[in-house]
């Protein structure tokens, strides 16, 4: 429980604003809030009453925060970021590039401040890389709502190593190269995605080249031996050759390619 009390400072929104208004980010709607379930579900709410494409909802401290395929996300307060964004495809029928595009987005900014090898995992997992092990510091959940998208994005930002909810975990006080504030950190990404957002979402065709380009650059799975465990117990061991611009992970195995929309993956080599 002693993590649990540990004094750190809560989110200063005047500076959050000041920090975003400096980088004349295109998304400026932010709402930050002390304690809440999840902030997704509030964005959730949010998108019920009508708000703006962009809005960005951000808590010190999640009672039910959640990942992917229903884990919790629990940290000790202010010891985190918690942020979701209201997203508006132009279809959401085809939304697997978006993850993609998220976690590409906050790559590129926590590599530019980075000391240590940074890699996406597919599909939007973060992870350092080190002695040829992967310790995950950030995770995306994306939630289809009406014709809108709310994505969740949780990042380990300064807590200690016993207050880790994993073994093969970091924080980003490890991997920064100089001490940077919260603030800081989500101005440079919600500015980074938003330039981005705008870019891909209104292109002829999403995802554009130059986005999977740029993605399978910087994703550690590509060209990698995998040990895929599928939702509803199959384990998959194959090769990981592509991504399709459909946001799904292409395989080789013994009986032939297979597209994984969702798994999780583990690097063999």
């Amino acid at each position: 429980m002693t993590g649990f009390l540990k004094n750190r400072a809560p989110l200063d929104a005047q500076l959050l604003e000041s920090e975003l208004r400096l980088r004349q980010c295109l998304w400026q709607n932010v709402i930050v809030k002390d304690e809440v379930t999840s902030t997704n579900d509030i964005a959730k709410d949010l998108v019920n009453s009508g708000v703006e494409e962009g809005t960005f909802v951000i808590a010190n401290f999640q009672s039910q925060g959640r990942g992917r395929q229903n884990r919790n996300w629990q940290a000790p307060k202010n010891s985190s970021i918690f942020i979701s964004i209201i997203l508006k495809p132009r279809s959401v029928n085809n939304i697997g590039w978006v993850p993609l595009l998220i976690g590409l987005c906050l790559y590129k900014t926590i590599e530019s401040e980075s000391r240590k090898n940074i890699k996406i995992k597919w599909p939007n997992d973060l992870v350092q890389i080190e002695n040829k092990q992967e310790f995950k510091f950030a995770g995306i959940l994306l939630e289809k709502h009406n014709e809108h998208v709310v994505a969740g994005i949780g990042i380990n930002f300064d807590q200690d190593k016993n207050e880790l909810p994993i073994e093969l975990a970091t924080s980003l006080k490890e991997i920064f190269e100089n001490p940077i504030s919260k603030e800081s950190v989500i101005a440079a990404f919600v500015s980074e995605l938003s330039a981005r957002w705008q870019e891909e979402n209104n292109a002829q065709t999403s995802p554009t080249a130059s986005f999977m380009r740029d993605y399978k650059a910087n994703c550690v799975t590509i060209n990698k031996e995998i040990i895929a465990q599928i939702p509803g117990g199959e384990v998959v061991k194959a090769l990981a050759i592509d991504i399709s611009a459909t946001g799904e992970l292409i395989v080789k195995t013994d009986s032939g390619n297979r597209f994984l929309s969702s798994a999780d993956i583990h690097l063999i080599s």
